[in-house]
This record gives structure tokens, sequence and C-alpha cells, in this order.
């Protein structure tokens, strides 16, 4: 019997994660990765820093040129995938080629979702997903005075904190009440709303956008339900994702919000899984099924994926929500089950301090840290995380997390004293 050959669509973190994962445990077996996307493999979490000049283009790259030849990988770039036959096992590109696989995976990440707003097919409006998005979104900037930014999430602050970089007069316009409200409280999103208005930064958030205004083609301006025009010569559509899964229709595939996976990342087609951006897994603490798109899970997913399609039974152990990013050199975190609700069964324990921009506050379920929302300092955002995501691995009380920044030494000798109990 020949060597499986394993098909992966997408070449972005959860793609190439499972290719690195595969390689681990097999040496020699064909693998292809098919991406509509050109060279060079590049990661998204580098588009705004390219933006904001603090990165060149080179500065986004992900992979050297060189990857796909040392991974023993046949690239097909710039080629979609189009359809594909679960009975045959089969795959069909936009190139004409038709492509057998053993195992396929689909990790083709997700794109930007147009609000269902006139206009949006005017000049000099943008999403911010790939890096030829990054690249036109900068060559406008010279010519631009004023931008806006419609949605206040991960990308859309990130884009908003690029813009204030680069010396635009920038307004973001939010339909929920607050800035970033998948991965920040009302007080962490007051925190960054006053950084960003003290920076310039106009904050429209709790109103929708009505109607794009234009000249000759191009974009002017964004009206806001209670009439207010954004004046604008550059716009960027930050209004959320959906993920690539097209070329999936009439497979009979299950899907939700996302391709629904088990554990082991496996679709309901035989020989079919998903990562990233287009699955549908378990949050590991609400038990609810949940698409996670963010970079680390990404990793996770595809590592996952690629270590089953290679032999080697692994279980997912769940989604974790994960964010990190600066408005304006305010840092914001969030981590795993950080935004408890009134009912919940967490204790919530809170340290603030609006002077300096900082405030501290960790979810537990009984002694056990199950999350951490983190503005201004977060040193110690990487111990968390492991202590959350191990879930078993420390014992350390909430008295000796939750008022300041915690040391490894504080958890050793928390966990030395409580073995010698």
């Amino acid at each position: 019997m020949g060597k499986l050959h394993h098909v992966i669509i997408g070449a972005s973190a959860a793609g190439l994660a499972a290719v690195e994962a595969i390689r681990r445990v097999d040496k020699d077996c064909p693998i292809t990765v098919v991406s509509k996307e050109p060279l060079p493999l590049y990661s998204r979490v580098g588009l705004t820093h390219f933006i904001s000049r603090e990165v060149g283009y080179d500065g986004m790259r992900m992979r050297d040129e060189g990857y796909f030849d040392r991974m023993k990988v046949r690239g097909v770039m710039g080629v979609a995938a189009l359809a594909v036959d679960p009975v045959a096992h089969r795959v069909r590109l936009s190139d004409g080629e038709s492509l057998d696989y053993d195992n396929l995976l689909v990790a083709s990440g997700s794109h930007a979702v147009m609000p269902p707003i006139p206009g949006t097919d005017l000049q000099g409006i943008y999403p911010c997903i790939t890096n030829i998005d990054a690249k036109q979104i900068d060559a406008a900037i010279p010519g631009t005075k004023e931008a806006v930014v419609i949605g206040a999430g991960l990308i859309g602050i990130q884009v908003v904190d690029a813009f204030a970089r680069r010396g635009l007069k920038t307004t973001v316009i939010e339909q929920m009440p607050h800035v970033m409200p998948a991965m920040a409280d009302a007080v962490s999103a007051a925190i960054a709303e006053e950084a960003l208005r003290k920076a310039g930064v106009t904050v429209r958030c709790g109103v929708r956008a009505t109607e794009l205004l234009s000249k000759d083609g191009y974009v002017t301006g964004v009206k806001v339900e209670s009439g207010e025009v954004c004046p604008c010569q550059l716009l960027v559509m930050a209004a959320g994702v959906a993920p690539n899964l097209d070329f999936l229709s009439g497979t009979g595939v299950s899907m939700n919000r996302g391709l629904v996976v088990d554990a082991y990342q496996r679709t309901s087609l035989d020989g079919i899984y998903a990562a990233g951006d287009v699955a549908e897994t378990v949050d590991m603490f609400s038990g609810e099924r949940v698409v996670n798109a963010i970079w680390p899970e990404a990793l996770n997913q595809g590592r996952i994926a690629g270590l089953n399609m290679a032999g080697v039974a692994t279980p997912y152990e769940g989604s974790m929500a994960m964010n990190v990013t600066s408005v304006l050199q305010t840092p914001v975190v969030s981590l795993g089950a950080w935004n408890s609700q009134p009912g919940d069964r967490y204790e919530i324990r809170e340290v603030r301090d609006d002077r300096r921009r900082i405030y501290r506050k960790l979810a537990f379920d009984g002694e056990q840290l199950v999350g951490a929302m983190l503005v201004g300092g977060f040193e110690d955002a990487g111990i968390l995380h492991n202590m959350i995501r191990t879930r078993t691995t420390f014992t350390v009380k909430p008295d000796h997390l939750a008022p300041t920044t915690v040391r490894w030494g504080t958890v050793l000798r928390a966990i030395h004293k409580a073995g010698r109990v």
C-alpha cells in the first residue's frame, strides 16, 4: 500500500501547522497545499503592523521562499478549490486540475463580510484580510486626510491604531455599545476608548452606518443613523468575517456557522478534516459549539488535524478565547471565560486603577482560574494563559493571583506550600 496523499486547502496558520504536524510523523508522504492566494506565505497578524509601518512588506512573511521545498510539499498557489467530490475523494481546482486525496484538510480561512449598505463597491473601500488589502490600504494613505473604519472588533481596532500612528484623522463606527465587543468588557473598552479619543480618534459606538456618500465613484463619507456624516477618502470595512466554504456546496457536509468537527477535527465526511476559521469546535468551558476565528486556535486546530491525518490519534482539548492587542500602546488581553454573565458560577476578582489605565479582572471556578481580562499590565498573560488552558496543573489560590502581576516564583512557592500541607 502506498503512502497516503494529504491535500490541504489553505496556506495560513491552520494549513501550515498541519503540514508541520504531518511531517513530524511522516517525512515522505505526499502533501499538496492549495491556496487561492499567491506566494509569499504571510501572517494575517502582520497586516496592520505593515499598514502602521512597524514592519515592511517582508515583515508579514510567515515562512521563507524555500519552505515548501524543505517540507517536501507541492504548493499549488494562486489557484482556488472549486468543488469537492467526497465519494471519489477528489478536489477540482480553478486551473482545471483535479487532485485525488486520502485525507483532505479544509483550512481555507475566512473573508470579510460587507454590511448591507448601498455603495460598498465604491473606490476607496477596502477590507483588511489579505496582504493585497494591506498593500492597497497603505498605498491609499498618502492621498487621504480622513479615514473611517466600520467595525471595532480586533481587526478594526488594529486598523484604527495603525491609521492614528500614520497621522490620519480617523473615525471608528461600531454598532455595539463599546469597542472590541467580543474581546473586552465595558470597563476595558472604556479605557481603550479614552486612549483613542486622547489621540484624536472619533469613536462612535452604538450606531449603525446607513449610507455611503460618494463623488465620481469614490467614497467621500459615511452617514450614520443619527444623520451625522463622517467624511473620509478611505474606508475600511471590518464588520466581521465568514468562512470560505463555497467549494463544499452540494457535498452534504454537516455545517452550522462553520464545519462541524469532532474532537479529532474530523467533519461528517470520510477523510475530510477542518481547522481554523472554518471549523466549529467546542468551547472548553461552556461546552457550546463555537467558531473561534483567532490565530492561536487556528495553529492548535491545524496541529491536531495534521497529527490525526498522519494516524496519530490526538483529541483537541477544546477552543479557548484568547485575544491580545494594543490600542495606542495600551495593551488589552482577554483569555478564556473572561466574559462571565450575571448568574454564572464564576467568582470575579477585580483590580482597577483608572489614573494609570490599569484594569485586572480574573474569573475563578472554585479555586481554578478560568478567565482573565487585563488592560495596561499584562506581563503575566502567558502564565495566566497556561493556568487557564491546562486547568488541573496548578493549585494556586485566588488570593495569590488577583491583586497584582503574578510571577512564576509566586506560583511555585504556592504549589510547594500546598504540597506540604
